[in-house]
């Protein structure tokens, strides 16, 4: 069942699990890049998690520009012949840059890093985390989980044994 705010967007509602798994994975993602900050947002650009340092950071208005951002480009991607969307998009700036990867068809993650931080690093713990953020925000039809909660006690120590090996190397 999906809920409409008054102003007709999707209302957005997940259990405790899912924020704190969400979150578990945003921390430990942060910590491993350096990143300065990370969100997750639906494919619209509603926010849904954030961490870091977000206080120089509007974080709405990067979210919302983020999702735009990826529909321009799944319009490019449809006129040179893709299928589907690009997965990944990168911003490369004098301090700061900034790499948006798909979630699924239907979430994202902004990650805001110094330019001192290698690609390949963002890129190696980004793939990892978006496995794990799959677990928890696309395994139902709806995001939403009816007050049912997704993460149960096993799946939870599997997630934590998974990222802490993949955390490790």
């Amino acid at each position: 069942m999906s809920l409409l705010e008054r102003d007709g967007s999707k209302k957005i509602e997940i259990s405790a699990l899912q924020y704190d798994g969400i979150q578990k994975c945003l921390t430990e993602l942060t910590q491993k890049t350096k990143a300065t900050a990370l969100l997750l947002s639906d494919i619209n650009g509603q926010l849904i998690a954030q961490n870091g340092n977000i206080k120089q950071i509007n974080t709405s208005v990067l979210s919302a520009l983020a999702a735009s951002d990826f529909a321009a480009t799944s319009e490019m991607a449809k006129i040179v012949g893709e299928k589907a969307r690009f997965r990944l998009l990168f911003h490369e700036g004098e301090t700061n840059n900034v790499y948006l990867s798909n979630v699924g068809e239907n979430h994202f993650l902004v990650i805001v890093f110094n330019t001192n931080v290698t690609l390949g690093v963002i890129r190696v713990y980004t793939k990892k985390a978006v496995e794990a953020l799959l677990e928890i925000v696309c395994n139902s039809s709806e995001f939403s989980d009816g007050g049912k909660d997704i993460l149960n006690t096993e799946f939870n120590l599997r997630l934590n044994d998974a990222l802490d090996n993949i955390f490790k190397k």
